[in-house]
């Protein structure tokens, strides 16, 4: 095939992320050997079945649906992005200072999640609320979703919703340190409380088609791990990432075991030797 797509989802400012898509997809193709063009999908399904398709050949994937295509031997991770010398995070589901004070109290309450793909910002706080003993079909009143990290704070902040679904990073104690109601220093921009949180979960990933030549993949990888200054920047403002690591060979094995778990008790419940850790805050 002589184009490859670089395939990213639609943000809403898709003027600028398919020009800016543009300029990496010309360093990526130099760095490869093969061309790569701007694919972009309206959501990680559309963009996961393009892989499937043969049509994208490098994609920015949440950890689930990469998780997916790896267990199916469609696609492998390329390179694992580091936010502060992190390749992992945590869900948080947050709510206003007046809003639920409990898990309990979110019962019949309106929630914001990110959408249907995103690990922290949907499926792995559903899968808690699960274990919790909630049948998290009828739980809410009323489900929203908005597509973004900031778009769930902003729900939770104007009232739009009574909790959120987000991601944070904690610490030893398993406190939000950071997180998407907080500027890059920890300190909140939003006056948000913290009910729970839930992880690790690990980091997105850059993912190449099994198909695209091994030699292109090994000098992706050359290329993500000794980006200049300016493709760094390029990176942070098209994907929130400007640094990349090679990934360990169990960097998706904690959550491939919460999910096979999962799976096996049919969705409802996580079990109690799971390695993801779970503290309720409120």
């Amino acid at each position: 095939m002589s184009d490859w797509g670089f395939g990213v989802v639609k943000t809403n400012d898709l003027p600028k992320t398919r020009a800016e898509l543009e300029v990496l997809c010309e360093k990526a193709s130099v760095a490869a050997g093969v061309r790569f063009v701007p694919w972009l999908a309206s959501s990680y399904k559309e963009l996961a079945d393009a892989i499937d398709d043969s049509e994208v050949g490098l994609a920015w994937m949440p950890p689930l649906p990469t998780l997916d295509l790896v267990s199916r031997g469609v696609a492998e991770p390329v390179a694992i992005p580091s936010r502060q010398g992190a390749v992992s995070y945590h869900a948080a589901l947050v709510t206003r200072g007046n809003g639920p004070k409990s898990l309990g109290d979110l019962k019949g309450r309106r929630a914001a999640w990110v959408d249907r793909e995103s690990a922290a910002g949907y499926l792995v706080p559903r899968i808690f609320l699960a274990a919790q003993g909630h049948d998290v079909l009828r739980f809410f009143s009323r489900e929203l979703f908005v597509h973004g990290h900031a778009a769930v704070v902003e729900a939770v902040m104007t009232g739009d919703a009574d909790v959120g679904a987000t991601y944070c990073h904690v610490d030893a104690q398993g406190r939000a340190i950071r997180g998407a109601w907080m500027d890059d220093h920890g300190v909140a921009i939003r006056p948000l409380e913290v009910l729970a949180t839930m992880g690790p979960i690990p980091n997105d990933a850059l993912v190449a088609a099994r198909e695209l030549p091994a030699g292109a993949r090994s000098g992706l990888l050359r290329w993500l791990v000794s980006l200049d200054a300016p493709t760094r920047e390029l990176f942070d403002r098209v994907l929130s990432a400007s640094e990349f690591r090679v990934p360990a060979p169990d960097h998706f094995e904690a959550l491939r075991h919460v999910v096979r778990a999962a799976r096996a008790r049919g969705h409802d419940a996580m079990p109690p030797d799971s390695r993801m850790r779970i503290r309720v805050w409120r």
